[in-house]
């Protein structure tokens, strides 16, 4: 039985900065400007850069602060690099961070302030109001943790004119904090200098815009004129070393490419397809490229998918592997097991790689750049302040044909192409009606939404439903194979409705059910019992970490010998990795909890309004049911379970 699924992230975040080995003279000069033990914060790339073995205090993002240090101010720095300021020193991402660092870190010097916080970005433009650094400076300084904010520039701080009118004018004078910009010599402590940052704003917003126009006129020219310019070639092909703007053909990809091509035109379809490259463990095109080494990113793409398996009777380790599309070595080694004996009842992990399915073999069938035909400007940002992708219009898009070496030829591509047009299916029936069970039927072996299909004899047409998963990815991932005909569907439906009426207007069933309700406790009790319990998780978390940063001062001080801090800060760990492990737990129960608090509908406004149902329709269906539950068909016993997921409590 399947508990819980769980994708592992697919990807590492790197830092862009590269490790220097010994500090240089411009990192000394830097953390000779500094007071470590003033910092509060430090993001982690300025930790890197300096080698600075600092834990960050979170109480400073968590409650207000009205300390202040005597005959001094307390500031922050700011500071965010990106390619449209020309920041990058020769591609130096560190030099360009130090020069920022020096030249902020002197005024500070000179002016007897005193440095609490360090805030830096990297690659992220000024008009981003989503920048993670950003918004936990905003944060330091409305705790009241500093009195200064210190940028290079007010257009470090941002290039939206919005925002610069909310903090510097509005949030900031609220907070008591005094924005300082050192080359545009901005200044809110200046009353006459208002005007000059309106002005500034605009001025930068304006720039943005108009690199935005000037960069999009520039990709479309590269377009127009057959350029490739994505980030990484598409599955088949890769891009020529010589030439970053031209793709040339990927041998090993290539040939499975060819391969989909020509079992589709030879009249198989794409669930077959699916099946085969699963069966033979095709990699997908997206694990293809991690496999090969390349950063390429998919959001959509459950790269180390694990599955939460409850071992049932008559179980196998070589028949879990074969269900989920995985081996008996990924599980014995990801559970660490020394043999493959296991017992009903046991949780294990599953490793699920990823599967073929079938939107992926069309979306290949469907791109002409297997012909040697380049499509760009597919998608576009909404505008340079919103950076959402928005489809393209067809006739707004860049086709231009015979830009690299094609891999299908024209006679298999238009033999494809024929059958594409004349295969696609309709979601509705032929007089625009939408089937009775359509959206209502999930499988209840692997979740997947059911289909519909048909199938004429003896002049009658039959309907049945099956698991869309089933057919996609064969005996990996879903063993619920057999079909239910339409008709035995509606019949156990009508009467579980039926059922639901009977009982409702049972009144000894009524008394009963009122008997249990005034026994239980409410929906909005257990939230707020769970609300306590995690606020008191949330604090004790609170006091783990600030002792162990105690413990981390008492062991540089010579307090604490460095077995004793090692044991008492383990042990402290984990606690708190307990701690936030029942947080998750807390957070799960929450969300189901609202979410039945919210969509829960009172019974009595349904129920009340019918007697018996003699016939079904999708009205009736849409008011009683959620969603309906098909398990795998039992050949032994000739039965199969049906769960219906009422609209209200049954």
């Amino acid at each position: 039985m399947v508990i819980n699924v769980f994708n592992e992230s697919n990807h590492t975040d790197e830092n862009s900065i590269k490790s220097k080995g010994e500090e240089d003279s411009e990192v000394k000069k830097i953390k000779s400007l500094l007071e470590i033990s003033n910092l509060k914060y430090v993001s982690d790339n300025i930790k890197y850069l300096l080698n600075l073995n600092i834990m960050n205090n979170t109480e400073c993002f968590l409650h207000k602060n009205n300390a202040i240090i005597k005959d001094a101010y307390r500031v922050i720095l700011y500071i965010r690099l990106s390619v449209e300021d020309g920041d990058l020193i020769d591609g130096d991402v560190s030099r360009s961070i130090k020069n920022q660092l020096l030249l902020l870190l002197d005024e500070c010097k000179q002016r007897g302030w005193v440095i609490v916080a360090i805030f830096c970005e990297e690659g992220i433009s000024g008009t981003d109001d989503n920048r993670p650094e950003w918004k936990k400076s905003l944060k330091f300084c409305e705790n009241g943790n500093t009195e200064i904010v210190l940028c290079k520039s007010q257009s470090r701080f941002s290039r939206s004119m919005e925002m610069i009118e909310k903090y510097l004018h509005n949030e900031f004078v609220t907070w008591n904090i005094r924005f300082v910009g050192l080359v545009d010599s901005t200044d809110t402590s200046i009353i006459g200098n208002k005007k000059t940052r309106q002005i500034n704003g605009l001025v930068n917003e304006w720039y943005v815009e108009d690199q935005s126009m000037n960069i999009r006129a520039i990709f479309k020219n590269k377009q127009s004129n057959g350029l490739f310019l994505g980030s990484f070639g598409p599955y088949g092909y890769k891009k020529d070393p010589k030439d970053k703007y031209h793709l040339i053909i990927d041998a090993e990809a290539a040939n499975i490419v060819r391969k989909i091509f020509n079992m589709y035109a030879g009249g198989q379809g794409a669930s077959k397809i699916c099946r085969y490259l699963n069966e033979n463990k095709i990699p997908t095109p997206t694990e293809y490229k991690h496999r090969k080494g390349s950063k390429y990113n998919c959001p959509k793409f459950e790269f180390d998918k694990r599955i939460t398996y409850k071992v049932e009777r008559e179980d196998t380790l070589v028949s879990i592997a074969d269900r989920f599309h995985s081996t008996v070595q990924e599980i014995m080694k990801y559970n660490s097991l020394n043999s493959e004996h296991i017992c009903e009842g046991d949780i294990i992990i599953i490793p699920v790689l990823h599967v073929w399915k079938t939107h992926m073999i069309y979306r290949i069938l469907n791109d002409s750049v297997y012909i040697g035909t380049l499509t760009q400007h597919k998608k576009e940002t909404i505008s340079y302040k919103n950076k959402k992708l928005r489809n393209v219009l067809k006739e707004n898009q860049i086709v231009i044909p015979h830009c690299h070496m094609p891999i299908i030829d024209m006679e298999t591509w238009k033999i494809v192409n024929s059958r594409i047009g004349q295969g696609r299916k309709v979601k509705s029936s032929q007089n625009g009606e939408i089937h009775l069970f359509s959206g209502k039927l999930k499988c209840g072996s692997c979740g997947h939404t059911f289909g519909r299909d048909t199938n004429k004899y003896k002049e009658k047409v039959y309907v049945y439903w099956h698991c869309l998963l089933r057919g996609n990815t064969a005996k990996f991932l879903c063993n619920n194979r057999i079909s239910i005909r339409e008709e035995d569907l509606y019949q156990i439906v009508l009467k579980e409705i039926n059922n639901q009426l009977k009982r409702y207007y049972d009144k000894n069933l009524i008394k009963e059910n009122y008997d249990k309700q005034k026994t239980s406790i409410s929906l909005q009790d257990e939230i707020n019992i769970l609300e306590n319990e995690k606020r008191e998780i949330q604090n004790s978390i609170r006091k783990k970490e600030n002792l162990i940063a105690l413990l981390y001062e008492d062991k540089i001080n010579g307090t604490l010998s460095l077995e004793e801090f090692t044991l008492i800060k383990n042990r402290n760990n984990i606690e708190i990795r307990n701690y936030k492990e029942r947080l998750k737990q807390i957070e799960t129960t929450f969300n189901q909890l609202n979410s039945k608090k919210k969509d829960k509908i009172n019974a009595e406004n349904i129920l009340e309004k019918y007697t018996k149902i003699d016939k079904l329709d999708k009205h009736i269906l849409d008011e009683f049911i959620s969603k309906i539950y098909i398990y795998p068909y039992d050949s032994e016993k000739k039965q199969r379970k049906i769960k219906i997921e009422w609209n209200f409590e049954s």
